[in-house]
Parts: structure tokens; C-alpha cells; sequence
């Protein structure tokens, strides 16, 4: 019972917006990315310490999180992928850590508190000064505790935190490599098999991971804060499959959306299905599927652009 309160009680807080939390606007004295080498050092603590828990998302999952070193992290006694959101929140990699400094201002930004432990409290903030996304990490240990993500509007738009967690005591950690960075030979490899893709999409969504398996292509943008899988397949699209999704047609042109906790989307272009995965907000997910192949008449995206708040309450609960 005590953890069913706890997780109601975290719902209403995201629902709302941060309450009860100090959040204190950095000057312009500050250091363009203060928050950042914190961030880093959360991503090795998330990596080499031992802890597990229970984290609640904004999608309505309830999560048991437990992360061994030497072992890795698993989410629901599934391997965490590392582009999945819990995955991204817990450790990023440093492909994502360094789009994100190239992409947000990235500050320390006063404090707070996560299921009764002291956190500090990390913002990134877009070229206008708005908030992209903070994350609440753990003071004593490092580990993060909760992230938000925010659209241009200021509204919560993903999130996960823990609502219990136990974390072993604190000890010197070195740093665990996230697999480094997607090497030029290997998209060269990707593309002499005749497969076509970009290596960065609108927004500043950079190419962070690229793989071949099981006669897909697996592609991973990252801003640093958002995170776009795509998954392409040669092919036509077998719509019949397509049960719990709905169709939008415009100009001979058919995309597939389907209520969910992220942004999900088929279409098919030039005999590939194109399937995207967005942990983002809608305005970021829509600007991605700008910069990939499709057929449509670009009218027809201009205005699912503009209508991306619409789509995105058909799959946010909180909207």
C-alpha cells in the first residue's frame, strides 16, 4: 500500500509541475555549462554503483530498476537498452552527453529532494532560456534519481523517478565507458549495403548509434535531452498488421500513428517501411520525421507539424 501512495503521490506531482522543490533560475554570471561534468559523473555512478529500485514514468509504468556492476543494468529483468528512455535517464551515453552541450546550456540550478534523499538539481536550457529538461541527482551517491522532460511550453511531457530506491554506500568509482562513439567505418559499412539515411536530423538530432540485424536498420538520433529511434525495412507496408493504429491520409500518402506512452509512427517510402520511436516532445518528433525519405506532399507536414500538440495528447496522459 505504502509504495501504491508513493507512486500516486509522484503521478500528481508531474501532473502538476514541480511543487515543493527548490528551482532557482542560474544569472547570467554563471559558466555556460556548469551542470554538465555533473551529468557525466552521474552517468559513471549509474553505471559502476549497485543499486535497485522502483521508478515510476509519466506513460504510467512502474518500473523495477536494479543495476550490478560488472553485470549492467536491467529494467523489469530486461537488459536496459541504452536508448530507451529509463535506459537514456539512468546513464547516458557520451554521445548523448556531448550533443547535449552542444545542443542546451547546461547549469546547476539549486536543489530538491527524491523519495526522502537530498538531490542536486541540473537544468538544460534551450538558446531562448527555457527549460529542455532537468535532472535530479543524487547527492550523496550520484546516481539520478528523476528527469523531466519539457516541451517549448514549459509542460512535462516525459519523466521518470524513482519512488524507492536502496543504493550501496558510496565508493571511489572510475569511469565505465558507454561503448564510445559510432565510428565512421561502420556507417560506411551500413551504407555500402545500400541502406540511406541521414547522419543528422532537424532539431540538432545527431546519429548516435547505427546496427544491421535481422534484415532491419536500427538508427538512434540524440539531442543530448531527446531521443528518436528509427528502425528501417525493405519492403511494403502490410497494413492489415496494423491494429491499434490509426491511419491519417493526405495526397495519396498514408502515415500510421498509435496511442502510446512515446510518439510512435509508420509510414512507408521508396519500398522501405520507416518505423519511429520518439522520446520527445512532439514538436521535436515531428521536426525528425521532416528530415527523413517519405512521399508526401511537404503541405501535408507542415501541417502535421503545427498539429503536433494534438497528436501528442492522444498519447500523453497528462495532457
Amino acid at each position: 500500500m505504502s509504495r501504491l501512495l508513493a507512486v500516486l503521490a509522484l503521478a500528481l506531482v508531474m501532473a502538476l509541475g514541480l511543487q515543493g522543490t527548490a528551482v532557482a533560475v542560474p544569472d547570467d554570471s554563471e559558466n555556460e555549462d556548469t551542470g554538465l561534468p555533473l551529468l557525466r559523473q552521474s552517468a559513471t555512478a549509474a553505471r559502476a554503483q549497485p543499486y535497485s529500485g522502483t521508478m515510476f514514468t509519466t506513460s504510467g509504468a512502474v518500473l523495477a530498476v536494479r543495476n550490478a556492476p560488472g553485470t549492467g543494468m536491467t529494467i523489469d529483468s530486461r537488459a536496459a537498452d541504452p536508448g530507451a528512455p529509463a535506459g537514456g535517464m539512468l546513464a547516458p551515453s557520451d554521445g548523448m552527453l556531448r550533443a547535449l552541450g552542444a545542443n542546451y546550456r547546461v547549469v546547476e540550478s539549486g536543489g530538491g529532494s527524491v523519495c526522502g534523499r537530498a538531490a542536486r538539481l541540473v537544468e538544460a536550457l534551450r538558446h531562448d532560456g527555457k527549460v529542455a529538461a532537468r535532472y535530479w541527482i543524487d547527492s550523496a551517491s550520484g546516481i539520478p534519481l528523476r528527469r523531466e522532460v519539457l516541451d517549448g511550453q514549459g509542460r512535462i511531457v516525459r519523466g521518470e523517478a524513482f519512488v524507492e530506491v536502496t543504493i550501496a554506500p558510496s565508493r571511489p568509482l572510475a569511469h565505465v565507458s558507454s561503448g564510445g562513439r559510432l565510428s565512421s567505418e561502420a556507417v560506411a559499412a551500413l551504407r555500402s549495403h545500400g541502406w540511406t539515411f541521414p547522419a543528422i536530423l532537424p532539431g540538432g538530432l545527431e546519429l548516435a548509434n547505427a546496427a544491421e540485424s535481422g534484415g532491419y536498420l536500427k538508427l538512434g538520433y540524440s539531442d543530448g535531452v531527446s531521443v528518436v529511434s528509427v528502425f528501417v525495412q525493405r519492403g511494403n507496408l502490410d497494413e492489415e498488421r496494423l491494429a491499434g493504429w490509426r491511419s491519417q491520409r493526405r495526397d495519396g500518402h498514408t502515415i500510421w500513428i498509435r496511442d502510446s506512452a512515446g510518439l510512435e509512427m509508420i509510414w512507408a517510402s521508396g519500398g522501405h517501411v520507416y518505423t519511429v520511436f520518439a522520446d520527445a516532445p512532439a514538436d521535436v518528433a515531428a521536426a525528425a520525421v521532416l528530415g527523413l525519405p517519405h512521399e508526401a506532399d511537404p503541405g501535408f507536414w507542415d501541417r502535421f507539424a503545427r498539429g503536433a500538440d494534438r497528436v501528442l495528447s492522444w498519447v500523453n496522459p497528462f495532457a
